[in-house]
């Protein structure tokens, strides 16, 4: 039925998709087209209105199914609960996609294929509910590179960067091409980055600790996904400015 989304398909069409004889694929042709699912004409094969409807849900479907498959041993443990409702249902865009596992010399460092594109992208918005002290030097060399940066934070963030790390909330803000949002609610998310040339994400496991490993997609639909999520807790945020931003490293370093 998916096959047939796009228009019309022969019989030998549909045999060489499913890679299997006619004698196999026509008795459950034959119960679609019992169920008013299916029409046929001639030797050739179309969705009847209903067949469109019921394709039309079963594709989200399908696609979170085979996002699931790829890498079930990584999906298992994940949890899922930092991801809003009206995402959840549409992972299925994510396909195809990557998990990379960190190196060991590397464990706590992001892998280079992530800093590669990361390194040559325009345009970063990046969600984080955890400090990684490695981040504030790649942040300063994308500030050089006259990228423009949208960071969010979580409150525990920032207060964090606040009273240990001022020079660092430094970098963050004053620049121009930099902003900087505090979420003020919860989040299992680990992080989440988007740029004109990818995104990633890093999950937290059902322990609370975040994974390690990235989840990197190149493709169209997992960076429109993937702004879609942070726009999301951009929007929950607030945007902190820069005189705020002066007040409150002047009071840490008090």
């Amino acid at each position: 039925m998916l096959f047939l989304k796009d228009g019309s398909k022969s019989i030998e069409e549909i045999t060489k998709l499913l890679d299997s004889p006619s004698a196999s694929v026509l008795p459950q042709i034959k119960k679609l087209k019992d169920n008013r699912l299916v029409l046929q004409d001639g030797k050739y094969y179309s969705l009847s209105k209903i067949g469109v409807i019921v394709t039309e849900k079963m594709s989200p479907l399908v696609g979170i199914l085979e996002v699931f498959e790829d890498n079930p041993d990584y999906w298992i443990n994940q949890d899922l609960s930092g991801i809003p409702p009206f995402l959840l249902p549409r992972l299925g865009e994510l396909s195809p996609y990557k998990v990379i596992e960190p190196e060991l010399h590397r464990i706590f460092e992001p892998p280079e294929e992530f800093l590669d594109s990361l390194m040559k992208s325009r345009d970063v918005m990046r969600f984080t509910s955890y400090f990684q002290p490695s981040f504030a030097e790649i942040h300063a060399e994308l500030l050089m590179k006259q990228t423009n940066i949208s960071i969010i934070v979580t409150e525990n963030f920032f207060e964090r960067v606040v009273n240990d790390y001022p020079e660092e909330l430094e970098n963050f803000l004053f620049p121009e091409n930099s902003r900087l949002f505090v979420y003020k609610g919860s989040s299992s998310l680990a992080s989440v980055t988007v740029t004109e040339r990818f995104m990633a994400i890093t999950l937290t496991n059902k322990k609370g600790r975040p994974d390690q490993r990235f989840l990197i997609s190149s493709e169209k639909n997992a960076i429109e996904w993937g702004k879609e999520l942070c726009t999301y807790y951009r929007d929950l945020s607030e945007e902190i400015q820069k005189e705020d931003a002066a007040r409150l490293i002047s009071g840490s370093e008090k």
